[in-house]
């Protein structure tokens, strides 16, 4: 997915940026990179990204947008699908490259509150560095998109799950299985005879 703007396009009024994500682009995304993990959701449409852009002065330029994305996956408790429509949003610092230090892991100055970690700071987590004479928004997209998904999906609040006996959807149907688990710290008062 090709997402390029020239910086010299954003003048002082700032620019208006559309353009339609591919489904097939967004599945590539959700799938996982070689190596990674898929994610368990698919895109079932095409999205519409837009980002305003604005400038700060004469190389740093704020982008601010977004995009909703359809989506399916399974739903955690009992399995079935679901479909979910997730907005991305999100407001970027594209800051020139040369003026932003770099930093080594524990090279950062210690403010006495904890350990020093980390190749910056919490000011500068919203910074995207450029270089040259185009901003890339593929990458930002891939990012905000991987963000934004849900640690888990739903079918419904009150999705009762499956049977941990049977298997049976309990939506559908109670099942009759005895699915009280005894706490197995107390599994050896059982035993015990009172006279």
């Amino acid at each position: 997915m090709v997402l390029r703007i020239k910086v010299d396009e954003i003048q002082e009024a700032g620019l208006d940026f559309r353009e339609v994500l591919p489904r097939a682009a967004l599945g590539r995304i959700l799938e996982g990179e070689a190596g990674e993990r898929p994610t368990g959701f698919q895109a079932t449409g095409d999205a519409g990204l837009r980002v305003r852009f604005e400038r700060v002065n004469e190389r740093d330029i704020v982008a601010r947008g977004g995009f909703e994305v359809a989506l399916r996956t399974d739903c955690r408790r009992c399995l079935g699908a679901v479909e979910l429509r997730l907005p991305v949003d999100f407001e970027l610092d594209f800051v020139d490259a040369e003026r932003v230090p770099v930093f080594s892991a524990g090279e950062r100055e210690d403010d006495g509150e904890g350990e020093v970690a980390g190749t910056f700071g919490p000011d500068e987590a919203d910074q995207v560095p450029y270089s040259g004479k185009e901003l890339d928004l593929a990458p930002i997209v891939r990012e905000q998109l991987l963000l934004a998904l849900p640690m888990d999906a739903l079918c419904a609040e009150d999705c009762k799950g499956l049977c941990q006996v049977c298997g049976a959807n309990l939506n559908e149907a109670a099942c009759g299985c005895d699915r009280h688990v005894p706490d197995p710290r107390w599994a050896a008062l059982k035993n015990i005879k009172l006279s």
